[in-house]
């Protein structure tokens, strides 16, 4: 009997199979990233933020847009204890390898913590919209506000720094000193007016709000801009898991010292337990049919 899936084996005037890439390449020699000798780059003095840059858009940067991107960078690896180290911290508690801790704590990005795309997603959105009906920045805003009434709206608020988030704020105002911000800058200033405006209360911008609207600024894609923010937290939730690791005890339980915060008993007990009430345990003969 013929094989049913001969076909798929035949490689008759096939192009064999190859990776595609415009990316980068290598030999056993040397790695090449976007044309360029990644050693030679290295011995030049290109920075780290420069290659990033580089990786994602294809371009050596302008020196304002290097020190655009260092400065986010910077600015966005460290938050302290924030769901994504904590993550880390717990999962380090475990003693599993280190590469499992650090993708535990990035794991907890999403709409409400860490480098969101989806709020590049949303401004772009917008911001196409107005241009095709010809709007001003403040009417895109306060559209895009008007159609979240009673949601929040991603970009906006930070529940630790409510008088403004400290990053989003150094972050835009050095994306005016460099001459990067531009249209989506201008963009999130406008929703935030426009949220005061239209609810009547004030929310700030958050880092994701100013820093999204400065990677867009920079050329960026939302997808680009969010890897990059992963990366740079990425290296916090390293350092925490390292010190979670080396400088407590697993589970950090002891007869002298408390289990962390987060995996206390005592803020996970009966107390704050709301499903089913205790009950014995059935005998698996006892099923019905």
């Amino acid at each position: 009997m013929a094989d049913q899936w001969g076909d798929q084996y035949d490689q008759t005037g096939r192009e064999p199979f190859h990776w595609q890439t415009s990316i980068a390449y290598k030999t056993a020699d040397r790695i090449v990233l976007r044309g360029y000798d990644t050693t030679a780059l290295a011995e030049a003095g290109w920075s780290f933020a420069a290659v990033v840059f580089l990786l994602f858009q294809g371009r050596l940067p302008k020196k304002n847009e290097e020190k655009m991107l260092n400065f986010f960078m910077v600015e966005f690896m460290e938050h302290a204890m924030s769901p994504s180290t904590l993550t880390a911290r717990c999962c380090a508690s475990g003693r599993p390898a280190l590469n499992a801790a650090i993708a535990a704590g990035i794991m907890t990005f999403g709409e409400a913590h860490g480098p969101g795309h989806l709020h590049g997603i949303m401004v772009h959105k917008y911001m196409e919209m107005g241009e095709k009906n010809g709007w001003t920045l403040e009417q895109i805003a306060e559209q895009l506000v008007k159609d979240h009434k009673g949601k929040n709206i991603m970009g906006l608020g930070q529940p630790q720094h409510i008088h403004g988030d400290p990053r989003a704020i150094r972050i835009m105002k050095m994306a005016r000193d460099l001459g990067i911000a531009g249209k989506f800058h201008d963009l999130q200033i406008e929703i935030e007016k426009a949220f005061e405006k239209i609810n009547g209360k004030k929310v700030w911008t958050n880092v994701i709000g100013g820093g999204n609207s400065v990677f867009m600024d920079l050329g960026f894609s939302p997808l680009a801009a969010w890897a990059i923010g992963v990366l740079c937290r990425g290296f916090s939730c390293g350092a925490h898991a390292i010190e979670e690791m080396t400088r407590e005890k697993a589970w950090r339980a002891s007869r002298t010292t408390k289990m962390i915060n987060l995996l206390d008993l005592s803020i996970q007990g009966p107390k704050y337990y709301d499903g089913t009430p205790d009950r014995p345990v059935p005998k698996p003969e006892d099923r019905k049919e």
